[in-house]
């Protein structure tokens, strides 16, 4: 059982933990890790597939914060993406963007729904840059101006749709877009079978865009935020 801080919510009284089934006995001593940590609070990660956890929580005083769509594209079936609408680097090819990439990070992760207190740092650096694939590591420029960058990453055998940020001001105008049709043409043209993708309930135009790619539902992943046992 891992209990930690919440990555980028570090400086909340919450530690952060999965639960796939009801245990009373992994809850408590869930709570004794997260109090050896300073948290009086536990953020409980479970799915749609585990209500009942849903309900042992609630009787807890726990409740819902946030709540992520899981989707997947058959990649080998989705039809090939348009040509992007923007300037599409990636960076593999342009690394010295790494400040500028920094940067909307800090602003994009916070403006995420239900995550206003988030906090980047320099560990950003490693996690959110180093870490994946730059060939898969996607940026949307109008000249010399960021708008947008997105990345794939693989995990346990499984390619997935990471985080993606939109300059504020460049919202609205299908950066999103074009830089997650460039994901699944790379997907496309290095035999990437399935693209799993995470995203919050209430991004509405990311899921519309989604569904308009051909990503199906699987499953809803429930964020549940309450007191750690005393």
């Amino acid at each position: 059982m891992n209990v930690a801080p919440i990555p980028g919510l570090e400086q909340l009284p919450y530690a952060e933990v999965w639960f796939h089934e009801v245990d009373e006995t992994r809850w408590r001593e869930a709570s004794t890790a997260a109090h050896a940590l300073g948290k009086t609070g536990l953020e409980v990660w479970t799915t749609d597939r585990t209500l009942d956890v849903v309900a042992f929580l609630d009787a807890r005083g726990y409740s819902e914060v946030r709540r992520y769509v899981i989707s997947e594209l058959d990649v080998t079936a989705a039809p090939e993406p348009e040509p992007p609408a923007f300037e599409l680097v990636t960076y593999a090819e342009r690394p010295e963007l790494a400040p500028a990439l920094y940067a909307l990070a800090r602003i994009a992760y916070a403006d995420q729904p239900g995550r206003s207190e988030t906090r980047i740092d320099e560990s950003w650096q490693h996690w959110g840059l180093e870490r994946h694939p730059p060939e898969a590591y996607f940026i949307a420029l109008d000249g010399d101006d960021v708008l947008g960058y997105g990345y794939l990453e693989h995990e346990e055998e499984q390619w997935k749709n990471g985080f993606m940020a939109v300059a504020r001001d460049a919202r609205g105008r299908g950066v999103a877009g074009a830089i997650k049709r460039a994901q699944i043409a790379w997907a496309k043209a290095n035999g990437v079978q399935t693209l799993q993708t995470a995203n919050e309930l209430r991004l509405e135009s990311m899921l519309a865009l989604n569904r308009r790619l051909g990503y199906r539902t699987l499953y809803e992943e429930i964020v549940m935020r309450g007191p750690a046992a005393a």
